[in-house]
């Protein structure tokens, strides 16, 4: 029994070294897996936390982009209404000038009416004032015949006048 108290011993021994092999070897190789897999996640963070920052750089870029997008379409719209009024306001010109060209057409040829009018009143009133001096001059004439004839009456009546004298 001796033999086998001393195999089981040496049996145990050798069970203990191989446990102790083998677990050292198995710490040896979790701590081997666990460094590489520590390493592994720290380069993983670092690209995480990498693409984490990019992204909020993209996430303010579009904003930005966002809110330039939405200013640029609300001065589209300011604009789209400023030039909706202008050309309204241009059709209004165009047709108010059409309607004083129309005006300066009718006022021109009233005007061409009146001048042509004007120049037979002038030359109405030339000869009026032709026919009122030849009747002023032919009136101061049979006035002087008039003195005359009264002078005479006067002179042959011996001082009686005429009524018409």
């Amino acid at each position: 029994m001796a033999f086998m108290i001393r195999d089981v011993n040496i049996g145990l021994l050798l069970l203990i070294i191989v446990s102790i092999i083998l677990f050292s070897g198995f710490s040896v190789y979790y701590h081997t897996t666990f460094s590489e897999i520590s390493l592994e996640y720290k380069t993983k963070l670092d690209q995480l936390t990498k693409v984490s920052s990019e992204l909020v750089m993209q996430k303010q870029q579009l904003n930005e982009t966002h809110s330039l997008k939405v200013k640029a379409e609300e001065d589209r719209k300011v604009l789209d209404s400023r030039y909706k009024d202008v050309n309204d306001e241009n059709e209004g010109l165009k047709a108010d000038n059409t309607n004083l060209k129309s005006e300066i057409s009718a006022t021109k040829s009233s005007l061409a009416e009146k001048s042509s009018e004007l120049t037979a009143t002038k030359n109405l009133l030339d000869s009026t004032k032709t026919s009122l001096s030849a009747a002023n001059s032919q009136v101061s004439r049979l006035k002087g015949d008039l003195d005359e004839v009264c002078d005479a009456y006067t002179t042959l009546n011996a001082g009686v006048e005429h009524d018409e004298c």
